[in-house]
Formats: C-alpha cells, structure tokens, sequence
C-alpha cells in the first residue's frame, strides 16, 4: 500500500511591517529626579510639633521619653492619665505686648490626647523626685525617664525640671518687664496731658490784669518829673493821641477827664 501523502499547505504571504511613528520603540531611558535631602530628627519634630501648634517658634529641649500623672485630692495620690511620649520644650511667638512665652508639650503615643501647657511662672511649677510639678488647671507630675548612673541619660530628670525652670522665670520676667514699660509709657503721656492742659491756650486777660501789667510797666516813669527821665516807648508812641490834662486839675480829676473824652469819642461826639 503506497504511503498516504499530506497535501501541501498554502503559503499566505505576510504583510511589509509598518513603519513606526517613533524614532524607536524601545522605552525611553529612565528620568533622574532627585531625591529630597534628609531631614535631622529636630526638623522633623519642628514640623510636626508646628502643625499641631502653630505658634511654635523654637524647641527649646527634648526628652525621649516622659508620663503625665495628675494629683487626686480625693485619694491624695498620683494617678496616672495615659499620656506618654516624647516630651518637647517650646518657645511660642511673643505675647501681644512683646514678652517672651514658653510651652510644655508631650506627643502621645498611646492615644490621640496630648498634653500642652503654658508656661507662666517658676512659683507654679516644682521639681520633687521622682516629678516635675506644674500647676495648671489641675496638679499635674511629669515623669521623666532616667536610666540609672552612668548612663548617659542619668541626669536627664534633673536636666529636664532645670530647663523647664528656667523658661518660666524668663516667661514671667520678660512679661513684667513689659508691663512695666506699660504702665511708665502711660504715666509719661498723662504728664504730657496734665502739662498740655494747665499751659494757658488763648485765654483772654481780664481787665485788672491788664492794669495790673500796665502798671508794673509804668512803674518808672513819674507824671510828676517826667523831664528828669526818659519816656517810656510805649508813651511816645501814644503821645500824640493822649489828650493834655489840664495841670490844675487832681489826678482823679484828670482820670476823669480821660474816660469823658474817650466816652465822647466812641459816642461820636468827640
């Protein structure tokens, strides 16, 4: 029997491949783009603190790890309030008359509750091993974490209530330095005041005063021996429009006979 043979298959003719509408198909090459440089932890902790705290200016200290109690009146005891983390001294923007605020903050880390607290004076807070006493809305104990000599982070209790020390004096020193310059600034522009307001402004003489003036000017010159002394200037000037007293008359008389024709005058009928 002949072997059975295949039939021979057609042969379709492919299509010319098309050109590309690149240059290349190939993947361009990979685009360098700079890494950001690395940020220490302070900046880090800056910009965390920051947001949460917009009047941050500064850290001032750092303590790794620090506990919030508070004290029961009730219990008379410290009863712990579940805050715990980082603990950050902070110096704030200047208060509206300038003086100088700082701030203690801890970053939770065992919830969403931090704790912040203006720093107003040394006399609120105290420094009783094992706690750094502040005395805020209530009584509150930080706990500092410490390791045991020679550690490194042996003093770190005692370093931390140091500083903290430290800010709230400045805090209440600058802030009474600026109401000092308060309180002068005010009695300084009251003087001014007081000064402005006794000085005369325009005030009319009264005719006794006048007089009195005139005669004080008068005062070296005699009717009497006017030969003898030079006149006054003010008399030569008003001698020719003064009227000549008759000499036999008395001086109430010639008076007298003044205010006459001056009445006469401004009656028009001088």
């Amino acid at each position: 029997m002949a072997p059975h043979k295949s039939k021979p298959r057609a042969h379709h003719p492919q299509p010319p491949p098309q050109p590309s509408d690149y240059e290349t198909d190939a993947p361009p090459p990979p685009v360098d783009v700079p890494l950001p440089p690395p940020r220490s932890n302070e900046e880090l902790n800056f910009s965390v603190l920051r947001r949460i705290y917009p009047e941050l200016v500064a850290i001032e200290h750092v303590t790794p790890y620090a506990a919030l109690y508070t004290f029961s009146l009730e219990t008379q005891q410290w009863e712990k309030l579940g805050v715990e983390g980082t603990l950050f001294l902070c110096r704030l923007t200047p208060s509206p008359v300038g003086a100088d605020r700082y701030s203690v903050a801890i970053l939770n880390r065992r919830g969403l509750d931090n704790f912040y607290l203006e720093l107003t004076s040394e006399e609120e807070m105290e420094f009783t091993d094992p706690y750094v006493i502040l005395q805020g809305d209530q009584v509150y104990g930080i706990w500092v974490f410490a390791d045991p000599p020679p550690a490194s982070t042996a003093d770190c209790r005692t370093d931390t209530a140091s500083k903290i020390l430290q800010a709230a004096e400045k805090a209440r020193l600058s802030r009474e330095a600026k109401e000092q310059q308060g309180k002068t600034g005010v009695q300084q522009a009251s003087g001014q005041v007081e000064t402005a307001s006794s000085a005369p402004m325009g005030r009319q003489l009264s005719l006794r005063e006048l007089f009195g003036q005139q005669r004080q000017q008068d005062a070296g010159f005699s009717v009497h021996d006017h030969h003898s002394q030079q006149m006054p200037p003010h008399y030569q000037q008003q001698q020719a429009f003064t009227p000549t007293p008759n000499p036999g008359l008395s001086q109430q008389d010639v008076l007298g006979q003044l205010f006459f024709n001056a009445k006469q005058n401004y009656n028009g009928l001088g």
